[in-house]
């Protein structure tokens, strides 16, 4: 048992299915974001990303899966909530490229939220607005719904974030 579930989805195959000429504004057509030289202990961050997120009450919900890698939760758990954009297996066929690319995990999921740690953000900006990319194909909702985001800005966020928060309608 754990670390199969997803195995056959890919990230990359993800992310080419979704890009259209008018997937995003700003997006650049150049692969994958590159990964980052790893600048805090993932576990680490995870932990104090994981109590902050507990002690706030962002994430309510207990969900135990035995897997080998907490990017592959999701699938296990049949997680439906980013089910009107993507399937559980997507989610975390893109969750494991990240967790290898920016040192990500997973630390507390909702009815449609999930809350990730980031131990490797982006360094360069080119890098950043790829990465801003893939979060916009993973999940417009953030970027249509949250009047505080500023899509011409948001790659420079994810230079100096912790923590990614995304939710599904």
């Amino acid at each position: 048992m754990g670390g199969r579930y997803g195995a056959d989805a890919h990230a990359d195959a993800y992310f080419r299915s979704e890009r259209t000429d008018d997937s995003w504004p700003l997006f650049e057509k150049s692969g994958l974001a590159t990964p980052t030289a790893a600048v805090a202990d993932a576990d680490v961050c995870a932990g104090e990303v994981a109590t902050a997120v507990a002690r706030e009450g962002r994430a309510r919900c207990l969900a135990l899966a035995q897997v080998a890698r907490g990017a592959d939760a999701p699938a296990a758990l049949s997680w439906r909530g980013a089910t009107h954009h993507m399937t559980a297996q997507e989610l975390s066929a893109v969750l494991r490229s990240w967790e290898h690319r920016s040192g990500v995990r997973v630390v507390g999921v909702g009815h449609g939220a999930l809350y990730l740690s980031v131990a490797a953000p982006p360094t360069e900006a080119h890098q950043a607005r790829v990465l801003a990319a893939e979060h916009y194909l993973v999940c417009p909702d953030v970027f249509h719904e949250d009047p505080d985001l500023d899509w011409s800005t948001y790659h420079e966020e994810l230079m100096r974030l912790r923590e990614w928060r995304f939710w599904w309608d």
